[in-house]
């Protein structure tokens, strides 16, 4: 914004006056009673240093000791130092205007940028150790301390503001005043990057080494079908005092773990479901082998299926009985309603043919009103009934429920020729474990 003053000259030929527009660069802004302006253009802010990138983990080493001393270095990489932050720039255009009826306040400088954070150290890396005895591990020295973090940035120094040249003036005997422009802020100093953890410790009684291990996979139903899985699994016990396994001095995490044993087991999905398993190809199951030697099996959330373990000496064997998608369980529809006060019902249906398979229980809320309006324009109506719809009430053929509302326990006067009415229902449905719940909504007239 600009504020134009008008100067006039007096023309030495005719006696009249000159206009003549002069511009006074500046912001003006209400200060009391009396406006004030800003002079010059702020300065931007300065960047943000970069952040610090990270150490690289040590080396993991595996060793069959042999008796013989032995110096490992497997020491996490430190962490870069986070960038500095930028300066802010100073306030630029700092021309301070010459008198003018009104006070005025110079432009900031930009606050400067923070210090970028201090890359993380790297891990030290994991020792495996095979032995024969105990004390020849006395021999083996083990630097795996992890790497230092990077120090932040220092932040940036702010820019200045535009100074007054002159501090204060008079204009037809009132006073007017500048103010400096504030520097900027000084930026922060960046975090300081953690230190790396240092590498772990595993031991195992033997020479041999173990073999890879395979503790879970997962496949399609289909593919479970098609054969078993063999699945394995290294079991370790954690204890503590790992430098006083090894050599003095040595660099490495307390708590290390030990070699107990191998677990080797195959799993099979035998299928007895009326559906196909290609009709969930597109879902992956899960299995995995636990440390006790069960089995476990995690489920996508869009599938249902319900079945039993069988367990052999090497083998765990998973009967399907039942299968299907879980928005199967949600494919409820109304499908037509008996209008009579005397039998009021409504019937639905299910669309995705599941019924056999599923448990279906219903809860009813019962709204109605006598205004001939229709339901929807009035806001008269009244709860009549609202809970679980006992299950003498419910028949079923396959896959279609009618549901007899004329028996619950209604007044005469609820449901009455030409009454508006309104019905929700909330179907809950069930397979084993699994529930799902659906609500439907029916609005009609009564006969």
């Amino acid at each position: 914004m600009s504020r134009r003053m008008v100067l006039g000259l007096k023309d030495s030929l005719g006696g009249r006056f000159l206009v003549r527009p002069v511009t006074v660069l500046g912001v003006m802004l209400a200060t009391g009673a009396i406006a004030a302006g800003t002079f010059g253009t702020s300065g931007r802010d300065g960047m943000r240093g970069r952040a610090g990138r990270s150490g690289e983990a040590g080396p993991d080493q595996t060793l069959v000791v042999e008796g013989r001393g032995r110096s490992l270095q497997l020491m996490g990489t430190p962490g870069r130092d986070g960038e500095d932050g930028r300066a802010g720039e100073d306030a630029y255009h700092c021309s301070q205007p010459s008198n003018p009826s009104y006070n005025l306040r110079g432009a900031d400088g930009g606050d400067g940028g923070d210090g970028g954070t201090g890359g993380d150290g790297g891990d030290g890396g994991n020792l495996t150790l095979y032995y024969s005895e105990l004390e020849p591990l006395r021999e083996i020295y083990v630097d795996a301390r992890g790497g230092e973090g990077g120090y932040g940035g220092y932040g940036g120094y702010g820019g200045r503001g535009c100074s007054c040249r002159r501090r204060r003036w008079t204009v037809e005997d009132q006073r007017y005043y500048c103010t400096s422009g504030r520097s900027g802020r000084r930026g922060r100093t960046g975090r300081a990057g953690n230190e790396g953890d240092p590498g772990q410790l595993r031991i195992v009684a033997g020479t041999t080494l173990l073999e890879p291990e395979q503790p879970s996979a997962e496949r399609s139903l289909s593919a479970w079908v098609d054969g078993p899985i063999d699945l394995s699994k290294n079991v370790w016990v954690r204890r503590r005092g790992a430098r006083s396994l090894l050599g003095p001095g040595s660099v490495i995490a307390d708590e290390y773990e030990e070699f107990v044993e191998r677990l080797e087991r195959s799993v099979a999905v035998v299928w007895n479901s009326d559906r196909r398993p290609s009709d969930f190809a597109d879902l992956e199951v899960r299995v995995s082998l636990n440390d006790d030697e069960s089995v476990a099996m995690t489920l996508p959330e869009p599938l249902w299926i319900q079945g039993s373990w069988q367990e052999e000496e090497q083998i765990s064997t998973y009967s399907v009985d039942y299968s299907l998608r879980r928005s199967e369980a949600t494919e409820l529809a109304i499908a037509d309603a008996n209008r009579n006060p005397r039998e009021f019902n409504i019937a639905v249906v299910d669309t995705a043919q599941q019924s056999e398979v599923l448990e279906t229980e219903f809860a009813v809320k019962i709204r109605s009103t006598q205004s001939r309006a229709g339901f929807r324009h009035v806001r008269d109506y009244r709860t009549r009934f609202e809970g679980d719809l006992p299950a003498h009430l419910v028949s079923q053929d396959y896959n279609r429920f009618v549901l007899d509302l004329s028996r619950l326990p209604l007044e005469t006067r609820d449901l009455t020729s030409r009454s508006q009415v309104e019905v929700e229902l909330i179907v809950t449905r069930r397979l084993g474990e699994y529930e799902a719940e659906q609500t439907l909504l029916w609005q009609g007239q009564l006969d």
